[in-house]
């Protein structure tokens, strides 16, 4: 029997509708839609599939397919069951060319239509965050967990689209609730240690690292987060090994290397210090050498390994990348200085005092480069201007000054490593809670720096300051006899207590003396000439003066400690290292003088001196044997200080610059927040 024409007819447009499916899976969208015109003329009905493949045919033959997608109807998708050639014919080339909103409307469509699914929602959620729309992405993403919650790689691109947003405290939430995925899948574990060391979680996420294995790290990227988080929370042992397990296993890369050589720094043993840190730093530059952090860092390290020379073109080129970072530029000024380059080491620090004209401390270095390199008249009159402003900016009296530190003791900064220490070294260990000793600590640093304020800036009214000084007649009876010769006396100091205060004592006593001090020499303050500038001149120019001085019958003091070369030897004290200068014991033994230990202190309410004699040089003692037996005792007095009362601490400069964490590493992990 003959077919009925209307069924025939029929037959031949699904015949067309199928001619312009398989036309649009091969990319010819010109005869696919053609294919669709001939069906429909022939009187043919297009079904769902018909329709979304001509739609397919007209969003890629149209410089603007916007109008097209919009067609796209998510019954009508998930009808068509064309998920897999959408995503092959439209999302894929729409990505590969860079249209990453258009793929992003017919993902939306996909995602209504098959809500259930996670891949299409991961790949919108990538997509959305490479448009930084984070909420919508943020949104597919945490969609798309919810139906694979064990899927890893998922829960860190939920945590990654959180740092990416600036969302730090959420990510690092995210990252609690899923710690045991980190443990397991180290090849997404960045994102959670990432996450928790930006969201303030430190030792949670040393922990995490702990759990770790860093010589299988899959990149060196996992391994340099693994070292950074170990390091951020004190374990310095533990970071190293575990870079260096990375580095044997094949790992390497400028994160890695930069991490790893802050590790060492931190560790801090000479070795490592001199050695280790500045190969991986060394290593790390030549890997990235337009890592601003990583050429200021081995420029820095070079320095203070004594490398002056060779730390100017990594300081140089950290400054040319990144003009605005002010340490970096003062640490060049101090390389180009030791490494006797004068005149550039002032334009350095004059290029700091342009950019920064509020900051006092950039404009008293520049006044020493300055007069370091000839150019007196220029120091003089910025040295003048610096000390007119400070000035200006302090209280009416010296008692208005002093009341009003105590609103300051809470917003000072002082590193906690300092206070730890400070903490562990104390004698009379249950006298007083920790934040009423840390409180009475802050409050001797602030003094003894309104001390200083007020004998540069307010000479004219030093004796309003005096009133602070107690009962000198103890000083008084042990330097009389000491000078009744005309001899010099070796007085040996450090950089505790109201130190600022010693100028005034022996002022008041009559005791002529010299001090070895930071203040640059162009200052015309009335004290001036109580001092020996080493702002301004070579370690040699100041040794002379000094042994000058005391030839002379001056008391010359010698804050013992307090080296300024950055590459000052070091020497062991009470846990920690501190610079430390024999010329004071080695002036005492090629002078045949007296020297005394001698630290300002407070005591009920007024500025005492600590004062004790140090060792006398035997009959033909060796100068070696007699520096050494001086240090001992030096450090044994220092020690016996720094136990007292927390207001004599003093907390900068000196024993205090180069106080470290204590390393944590033998130390056991908290157990984290999910496994409680």
């Amino acid at each position: 029997m003959a077919e009925h024409p209307g069924v025939q007819q029929e037959k031949q447009g699904v015949s067309a509708f199928a001619a312009c499916k398989r036309a649009v899976i091969k990319g010819d969208w010109t005869a696919g839609l053609a294919a669709f015109t001939a069906a429909v003329a022939a009187g043919a009905t297009p079904d769902a599939k018909a329709l979304v493949y001509r739609i397919i045919a007209l969003i890629r033959s149209h410089d603007d397919p916007a109008q097209a997608i919009a067609q796209l109807d998510a019954a009508r998708v998930r009808e068509a069951d064309a998920r897999a050639d959408l995503r092959r014919l439209l999302v894929s080339p729409l990505v590969r060319e860079g249209a990453l909103s258009d793929a992003v409307d017919i993902l939306s469509v996909m995602v209504e239509a098959w809500p259930y699914g996670a891949d299409d929602r991961r790949l919108l959620s990538s997509l959305l965050g490479r448009l930084k729309r984070w909420d919508e992405a943020i949104a597919h993403a945490d969609a798309a967990a919810r139906a694979t919650p064990d899927d890893a790689a998922l829960q860190a691109t939920r945590i990654q689209l959180r740092l990416q947003a600036g969302r730090t405290d959420d990510a690092a939430r995210v990252a609690r609730a899923s710690l045991v995925l980190a443990r397991g899948n180290s090849k997404h574990a960045h994102a959670w240690l990432s996450a928790l060391m930006r969201g303030g979680e430190p030792a949670l996420a040393a922990h995490v690292a702990s759990t770790l294995d860093a010589g299988a790290a899959p990149d060196e990227r996992l391994a340099a987060a693994m070292v950074q988080a170990l390091l951020n929370d004190e374990r310095f042992d533990a970071a190293v090994r575990a870079g260096e397990a990375a580095l044997a296993s094949g790992r390497d890369g400028a994160a890695l290397r930069s991490q790893l050589g802050q590790a060492c720094l931190a560790r801090g043993t000479p070795e490592d210090r001199h050695g280790r840190a500045l190969e991986h730093l060394s290593r790390g530059v030549a890997l990235a050498p337009n890592d601003v952090r990583l050429a200021s860092l081995h420029g820095e390290t070079l320095l203070r390994a004594g490398h002056y020379a060779d730390a100017i073109p990594h300081l140089q080129r950290a400054c040319e990348l990144a003009p605005g970072l002010e340490q970096t530029r003062a640490l060049l000024a101090r390389a180009l200085r030791y490494a006797g380059r004068h005149a550039e080491a002032a334009d350095a620090l004059m290029t700091l005092v342009s950019q920064r004209p509020e900051r006092g401390r950039w404009q008293r270095l520049a006044a020493a480069a300055l007069s370091q390199a000839g150019r007196q008249d220029e120091a003089s009159a910025l040295y003048a201007g610096y000390l007119r402003a400070r000035g200006e900016s302090l209280p009416a009296s010296f008692a208005a000054a002093m009341a009003a530190l105590d609103g300051k003791i809470d917003t000072l900064e002082i590193p906690r490593a300092r206070l730890d220490w400070a903490w562990s070294l104390r004698r009379d260990a249950g006298q007083s809670t920790r934040a009423q000793w840390e409180r009475a600590a802050r409050w001797g640093h602030l003094v003894d720096h309104l001390l200083l304020e007020w004998l540069e800036c307010r000479d004219d009214r030093i004796e309003e300051a005096m009133t602070l000084l107690g009962d000198l007649d103890e000083t008084e009876r042990l330097f009389t006899p000491l000078m009744a010769n005309g001899k010099g006396v070796v007085v040996a100091t450090a950089h505790v207590g109201p130190m600022y205060a010693g100028l005034m004592v022996l002022e008041l006593l009559g005791i002529p003396s010299r001090w070895l001090s930071t203040t640059p020499g162009v200052t015309s303050a009335k004290y001036a000439s109580a001092l020996i500038s080493t702002a301004d001149q070579s370690e040699t120019q100041v040794a002379k003066e000094a042994l000058r001085a005391l030839q002379s019958g001056y008391a010359v003091c010698i804050a013992v400690e307090g080296a300024l070369d950055p590459a000052a030897p070091r020497v062991p004290f009470a846990g920690q290292e501190i610079t430390y200068s024999s010329f004071a014991a080695r002036a005492a033994h090629r002078l045949g003088l007296p020297s005394v230990f001698y630290a300002p202190r407070w005591e009920n309410g007024r500025i005492v001196n600590t004062l004790e004699m140090m060792p006398a040089v035997r009959p033909g003692e060796d100068v070696e044997v007699y520096a050494l037996r001086w240090q001992q005792a030096y450090l044994g007095h220092l020690r016996e200080h720094l136990s007292g009362a927390p207001e004599n601490l003093r907390l900068s400069g000196g024993i205090w610059r180069h106080v470290r964490p204590v390393d944590r590493s033998a130390q056991p992990y908290d157990a984290p927040v999910a496994d409680r």
